[in-house]
């Protein structure tokens, strides 16, 4: 078991905290839960989109199963505990391995590149550098950046308090990391709201009820509706692939319509869908409905974070 351990903390991620409050120096075990969680949800969204570019398999049932073994083959464990003001250190299990994970030839090595990879990358990256906000805006999506950056931004970075500094191996010296400045907190976890700029012409966007008949080039419209920025998607029901969500409450959805793309936006479940076209941003609402519903539900609510456990719950209520 030492042999085991000493291998694992060579690469792992070791992490100091400090509490902000005059406690003599304790840490409240809510502020650790907090880190813990928070890394843990990020690594994962790390490890989850970083297989979807090896994945081959489309049967929606064997791609859960793969994912649950995916998860809980790279899950992070702790290795190691210091009481200095609570230090400990993370890593996933590099030496030995249970799941055997399709796409994936040489697990072992594939686990060891995936938690290198999140720590240069992820941890040691200058959220305020241009030149790693292009790399990172190349790599990945908006969505899947709001899956990797915010439970690491939120719950760690702007933790209220405790200080945590951060460290990889044994005798390495720790850091903070970069808090964003707020125009690259919104690109690294993404809002996508609107920004509607007033020029020297108003211009108004309005939702219409229009009527198309056949053989007519122009549709009538029957009433105009001026006070709606923009048009509201109702969902009774979605369906991905062959998986069918029959809703027992109607989840609304704004369509927003920015230069050549479209996005659908739901801030209560979290999803931010886009497109080039209406039908393209609803097939991927519909996908990042299902992936969520999927994913937070082959995890135990003490790997999520409250604001996860509270969607998690809101979507078994209302799914049949």
């Amino acid at each position: 078991m030492s042999d085991f351990l000493d291998k694992l903390r060579e690469k792992a991620v070791f992490f100091k905290l400090s509490s902000k409050k005059k406690y003599g120096g304790a840490v409240s075990v809510d502020d650790v839960i907090k880190v813990l969680k928070s890394l843990t949800e990020s690594y994962n969204s790390f490890i989850d989109i970083e297989y979807d570019r090896i994945n081959t398999q489309i049967d929606k049932t064997k791609i859960k199963k793969i994912k649950t073994g995916l998860i809980q083959e790279n899950s992070l464990m702790v290795v190691d505990l210091k009481f200095e003001s609570y230090g400990m250190a993370v890593s996933p299990n590099t030496v030995t391995y249970n799941y055997t994970i399709p796409n994936i030839k040489h697990a072992l090595t594939w686990k060891s590149e995936s938690f290198e990879a999140y720590k240069e990358l992820i941890l040691e990256g200058d959220f305020n550098s241009k030149s790693y906000l292009n790399k990172v805006g190349k790599k990945y999506t908006p969505v899947e950046r709001q899956r990797i950056y915010k439970p690491l931004i939120d719950g760690i970075i702007l933790n209220e308090n405790a200080t945590i500094k951060f460290g990889f191996g044994t005798d390495a010296p720790k850091k903070t990391l970069i808090k964003p400045k707020e125009s690259n907190y919104n690109f690294l976890v993404p809002s996508i709201e609107k920004v509607i700029e007033k020029t020297d012409i108003d211009i108004i966007t309005s939702m219409a009820l229009v009527e198309i008949k056949e053989g007519k080039a122009k549709p009538k419209i029957l009433e105009l509706f001026t006070e709606i920025k923009n048009p509201v998607f109702t969902f009774t029901k979605i369906e991905f692939e062959n998986t069918l969500y029959n809703l027992r409450y109607p989840i609304y959805c704004e369509l927003i319509h920015e230069e050549d793309s479209y996005s659908l936006e739901n801030k209560q479940l979290g999803i931010y869908a886009f497109g080039k076209t209406v039908e393209e941003a609803q097939t991927n609402f519909a996908e990042e409905f299902d992936y969520i519903f999927t994913r937070y539900n082959a995890l135990p609510n003490d790997d999520l974070t409250q604001d996860v456990v509270t969607i998690k719950q809101f979507l078994n209520l209302i799914v049949n």
